[in-house]
This record gives structure tokens, C-alpha cells and sequence, in this order.
């Protein structure tokens, strides 16, 4: 059902937990199935310096939250927000099409997170 990359990061999962000094922070919820993904970001000249997560749920969620940190760390932000969900799916090798909505949930905490730093 679920990829090497996938099983990788969800037995494995990069850059858990809260950053310090944070200057962005979200927690979003999937209402339907019950994922939780909560991101925290440190921005310093519109660079992601530290980025960490915390997510309770399925396999996909718990490795798209996992890729999609160890992705972007040190990136520009306008490269952060012009990915996309299939983005992050293709990265992990392919998810399941019932699972997609992982990766979903993963990018839109970490816009989220990143919503208050943009531009600044």
C-alpha cells in the first residue's frame, strides 16, 4: 500500500517538534478522518531557517508532515509556497489516492504557519 519513502518517514520522521524562537505556527485538522498536523517556523529574510511538526493520524499524514519539513528547510519562501500537494505526493514516491488528502493537510498547516512571516 504505501511506498519505501513513505514507510521511511512515517517510522522515521525528520524535524519533529517545536522550534524556538518561532515566528510562524499552525494547527489544522482533517474534520472527516481526524489527521492533526501542526507546524512550527522560524523566518529570518524570508528564508525558512528551522522548520518542525507534530502530527497525529494516518501513515500519509504523518510522512507528507516529515517530506514536506525535511524539504524545505532553508528555502526561499516564494519556492515554499508555490509547491503543491501533488508536489509532496510525487516526492514521497506516490500515496494511495483515498490517502492524498495527507499531503494536503501537511501543506496547508505549513502555509498556514508561514502566514504571518510572508513578505516581511
Amino acid at each position: 500500500m504505501y511506498g519505501p519513502i513513505v514507510l521511511d518517514h512515517f517510522h522515521h520522521p525528520r524535524h519533529v517538534g517545536e522550534v524556538s524562537a518561532a515566528t510562524g505556527h499552525a494547527r489544522l485538522e482533517n474534520p472527516v478522518c481526524g489527521d492533526v498536523v501542526e507546524f512550527w517556523t522560524r523566518v529570518v529574510e524570508d528564508r525558512l531557517e528551522e522548520v518542525g511538526f507534530r502530527a497525529f493520524g494516518c501513515a500519509a499524514a504523518i510522512a507528507s508532515a516529515s517530506m514536506l519539513a525535511e524539504s524545505v528547510r532553508g528555502l526561499p519562501l516564494t519556492e515554499i509556497l508555490a509547491l503543491e500537494a501533488g508536489d509532496l505526493v510525487e516526492a514521497l514516491g506516490g500515496l494511495p489516492a483515498s490517502k492524498t488528502h495527507g499531503a494536503a493537510l501537511a501543506l496547508e498547516t505549513l502555509t498556514a504557519a508561514l502566514g504571518g512571516v510572508v513578505g516581511s
